[in-house]
């Protein structure tokens, strides 16, 4: 079960950073210019962000795909 669970981790990190990069290039942008927002007082790392979310959004679907039961019924 350990195993699946560090599977579903290492699946949905590279699910996530990836659509987060085919976001940026389908945007126009680049990855430096997405890293870190435009406000000066505070920089908010927006590519780390996004891609943290959309493997949160993943690991979520893969929960019930992969029966690795981590959340709860």
């Amino acid at each position: 079960m350990l195993l699946k669970r560090i599977a579903l981790l290492i699946i949905s990190l590279i699910i996530g950073y990836a659509v987060t990069y085919l976001i940026v290039v389908l945007l126009g942008t680049s990855v430096e210019e997405f890293w870190m927002g435009p406000e000066e007082p505070v920089s908010i790392p927006y590519f780390l962000l996004v891609g943290f979310f959309i493997a949160l959004a993943a690991s979520i679907w893969l929960d019930k795909l992969m029966g690795t039961e981590i959340l709860p019924r």
